[in-house]
């Protein structure tokens, strides 16, 4: 079998972006005064990303579940290939967010017929 896996990694600024529906959804503009993203494994081992804002008010923080949707969408929106059956993931690469797409495709093979043994 083989293994395809990709990478694909998200700048704080491309981050905000794809967190833009999520914030409009809870009633806050999407032209914040961001001051700093965070991205970091939260306790359960999850991706978490808080958006600290330079005005002083309270950070915004957003969970896996959040990011994950955000994210997808966002590749979708983006026109990024995502092959439908494969294995999606959030990682932390660095200080960025990251989303792993594994595929698996072709089978095992021996290279022996087992008649032949």
């Amino acid at each position: 079998m083989i293994l395809e896996s990709r990478s694909i990694i998200f700048s704080d600024e491309e981050l905000v972006l794809a967190l833009r529906p999520v914030l409009e959804s809870q009633g806050k503009t999407s032209n914040l005064p961001l001051k700093d993203v965070i991205s970091r494994l939260d306790e359960e081992g999850e991706v978490s990303v808080t958006l600290v804002l330079s005005d002083g008010t309270d950070p915004i923080k957003f969970g896996h579940r959040e990011v994950g949707a955000a994210v997808l969408n966002h590749c979708i929106d983006q026109g990024v290939p995502l092959p439908r059956g494969s294995y999606k993931e959030l990682a932390i690469r660095g200080d960025h967010v990251a989303l792993i797409v594994r595929l698996e495709s072709g089978q095992f093979s021996s290279g022996v017929d087992e008649d032949e043994e």
